[in-house]
């Protein structure tokens, strides 16, 4: 009877720890939302002249206006799209190669591919500086990607799925005839497609989420990205929060978009990626 009694009441307290936790989380969310429909000085006002205040749809096209934020925009866009395609291409090549094509040491070779995982990003970060000003990328749009068009967890995840190919579909494709690249492209990619939606949108988000690096390589706005032009934008206008905060969101919004249309291709692709 006591277990009885105390099931509801258990469940009641769950239910409260999981709702405080939840707005614990999403208040900085919808402070930022709301905030970038508010003059600051509703936001400064308080948090009733927050959700209550006066709506405005200024900020927006002031932030967009203001220390080249488009252009930064676009730069992420050009940056995103081409580091997911080449992490992509060089992932899916590598593991290709690893477990289809019979080389010797293959397993060793792994192991050196896979070691960028383990090592702290910032070790990498002079040499890459050092390499990609000696090449004359420096303060440009190309240099911000092209030191990361390979990626450890992307060939991780294709080595693990590629592995776990059914090997009699291979063996019947030989006999029939069928090449290296056309296997690839009609059989083995198409069979595996949760794990290539899933390298797609973790790439992409990496790449648009990308802070350190692109504020070290560029100097001038209009080459940098999103990321550090919020930065910028911050600094500039530190006492207008509601332009600051449109140009927050409109930072987040693409990577909440890759994240809501991919959610249910992650769990999936990361679970076939995985070690069985």
């Amino acid at each position: 009877m006591n277990n009885n009694l105390r099931s509801p009441f258990a469940t009641i307290l769950i239910w409260i720890w999981l709702l405080i936790i939840c707005l614990a989380v999403a208040f900085p969310v919808l402070y930022a939302i709301i905030g970038s429909f508010r003059t600051s000085g509703d936001i400064q006002a308080g948090i009733d002249s927050l959700f209550f205040g006066e709506t405005t749809l200024d900020n927006y096209p002031r932030a967009w206006n203001q220390s080249a934020v488009g252009q930064q925009l676009i730069n992420s866009v050009i940056v995103t799209v081409c580091q997911t395609a080449g992490q992509f291409v060089t992932s899916v090549l590598a593991a290709y190669a690893l477990v289809f094509g019979r080389l010797p040491g293959a397993s060793k070779a792994l192991v050196f591919f896979l070691l960028p995982m383990m090592i702290p990003g910032e070790v990498s970060v002079i040499g890459n500086y050092l390499t990609v000003r000696s090449m004359g990328f420096y303060d440009t749009v190309v240099g911000i990607f092209i030191p990361y068009l390979a990626s450890s967890f992307t060939l991780f995840l294709f080595y693990q799925a590629f592995k776990e190919f059914p090997k009699e579909i291979r063996e019947a494709t030989i006999l029939e005839g069928v090449g290296p690249f056309k296997f690839l492209w009609s059989f083995l990619l198409p069979l595996n497609r949760s794990v290539c939606m899933t390298a797609i949108v973790t790439s992409a988000i990496a790449a648009w989420n990308g802070y350190m690096w692109p504020l070290l390589i560029t100097q001038s706005a209009s080459v940098r990205t999103i990321q550090p032009g919020i930065k910028s934008l911050a600094d500039e206008a530190a006492i207008d929060t509601g332009l600051v905060l449109a140009g927050l969101m409109i930072a987040v919004i693409p990577t909440v978009l890759l994240v809501v249309f991919g959610q249910k291709y992650l769990t999936r692709g990361l679970t076939e990626g995985a070690v069985k």
